[in-house]
C-alpha cells in the first residue's frame, strides 16, 4: 500500500457538466504565474515594496526578487495565526500586504477585521489561496490559487477587485516545456502505483525536470486543455472527501502524543489541503524517512526556509519549519490508506 506523494492521473472526479469554479478571473499557468502578474501590476503603479508573512514558500521571495520588489516580514505565530500587533506596527510603512490562508484555513475574525480596515484605508491586499483551492469568502484585492497543489492538473486562477490586468499579459508566451513532461509523469506514476510497472528513479527524474521548467521558463498564460480538465472536475465532491478525510484522520491521531495538530478544528466550508501537525520528542526527518520505507510520502512546508539566507536567521520561522509535517487528506486517499498511515505513525512514534 502507498500513501501520499505526488498526484497521479485520475479521471474519477470528472463530471459531465463542466463549469468554471471561478468566475471573472484570469486562468494562468499556476500560482507562480499569478504572482508574476501581480508583481508587474505593482511595478506599473510604482510600488516597489511589500509586507509579507514571515512563514511562507521561498518561491514567493524568488518571484519578488526577480522583479526587484523589496520586502519586509510581519510575524506569523506558531499556530499559523497573524501577530496582529506586529502587523499593525509594520503596515504603517507599506502600501501592499500579502497574507496566506495556510492549508486552506481562514484567519480569525479579528485578523480579517484588521485586514479589512487596512484595505479600507488604502492598502492593497494580496490573498494567497495556493493551499486553499477555491473559496467564496476572499477579501484580497488580488486573490489567486494553484491547482497543482490539490489535483493532478496545472493552472491557477487570479481574481481581482475590479482591477484591469489584461495589459500585463503577454501576447506571445514562452513555450510550456513543463506540460508534456508532467503529463507523462502523472500517467506513468499511475501505472507504477497500480500496476507495478516502471522505475521510481525514472519517475523522480521526470518530476524534477518538470519542476525545473516550471521555475525557469516563466510561462504566464494557462493551457486551454488544463483549464478544460479543471472545469470538468467535481469540486464539491472533492471538497467533501477532503473534509471527511481530515475529520477522520484528526480523530485517529488524537492519542498520538508526538503529533500536535495545528488546526484541531475543521472550519466550515473550507477545503483543507492537508492536516498539518507539529512533531515533538523525535526527529521529524527521521520519522519521514521511516515512513518512506513503508511507501508513505509526507510533505514538509517548507524545509527550504531552514537554509535560505533570507529566512534562516528568524528563529520563529525556523522553529515552525523544522517540526511541521503535513498528513494527506486529499481525494486520492481512502480510509484504508489513512488507517495504514496512522498505524505506521503509531509504530514510529511510540
Amino acid at each position: 500500500m502507498f500513501v501520499g506523494g505526488e498526484f497521479y492521473e485520475d479521471l474519477a472526479w470528472v463530471t459531465d457538466t463542466p463549469a468554471p469554479p471561478v468566475v471573472d478571473a484570469l486562468f494562468l499557468n499556476g500560482g507562480r504565474a499569478c504572482l508574476n502578474v501581480i508583481a508587474k501590476y505593482l511595478h506599473a503603479k510604482n510600488i516597489n515594496q511589500i509586507l509579507l508573512p514571515s512563514y511562507l514558500c521561498p518561491s514567493i521571495l524568488d518571484v519578488l526578487d526577480q522583479h526587484a520588489i523589496s520586502y519586509s516580514f510581519y510575524t506569523i505565530k506558531e499556530d499559523l495565526s497573524i501577530d496582529l500587533d506586529d502587523l499593525l506596527e509594520k503596515s504603517k510603512n507599506h502600501q501592499v500586504l500579502y497574507f496566506i490562508n495556510y492549508f486552506g484555513f481562514h484567519h480569525s475574525f479579528e485578523a480579517l477585521k484588521i485586514l479589512n480596515q487596512l484595505q479600507a484605508a488604502g492598502m492593497l491586499l494580496i490573498e494567497d489561496n495556493a493551499q486553499a483551492g477555491f473559496t467564496t469568502s476572499s477579501i484580497g484585492d488580488f486573490c489567486f490559487n494553484s491547482l497543482r497543489k490539490v489535483c493532478a492538473v496545472d493552472g491557477g486562477y487570479l481574481a481581482t477587485r475590479n482591477l484591469n490586468l489584461d495589459y500585463l499579459l503577454p501576447v506571445f508566451d514562452h513555450p510550456n516545456n513543463r506540460l508534456p513532461i508532467i503529463r507523462n509523469y502523472r500517467s506513468l506514476l499511475r501505472t507504477y502505483l497500480f500496476e507495478g510497472r516502471g522505475k521510481l528513479e525514472d519517475l523522480d527524474q521526470l518530476f524534477y525536470l518538470a519542476e525545473q521548467f516550471y521555475e525557469q521558463d516563466g510561462v504566464i498564460l494557462g493551457d486551454a486543455d488544463e483549464q478544460k480538465m479543471i472545469e470538468r472536475l467535481d469540486w464539491q465532491a472533492i471538497k467533501a472527501i477532503r473534509r471527511n478525510n481530515y475529520a477522520y484522520l484528526l480523530g485517529q491521531i488524537v492519542d498520538l502524543p508526538r503529533l500536535n495538530p495545528i488546526f484541531p478544528t475543521l472550519q466550515a466550508e473550507i477545503m483543507p489541503m492537508g492536516l498539518p501537525v507539529y512533531i515533538s520528542g523525535i526527529s521529524r526527518d527521521l520519522l519521514t524517512a521511516q515512513l518512506a520505507e513503508e511507501s508513505i510520502s509526507l510533505t514538509v512546508h517548507w524545509d527550504a526556509l531552514l537554509s535560505d539566507p533570507r529566512t534562516k536567521s528568524n528563529p520563529k520561522v525556523t522553529s515552525i519549519a523544522e517540526k511541521i509535517l503535513t498528513l494527506p487528506v486529499d481525494q486520492y486517499t481512502n480510509k484504508s490508506q489513512l488507517d495504514y498511515l496512522v498505524n505506521n505513525l503509531r509504530k514510529a512514534t511510540y
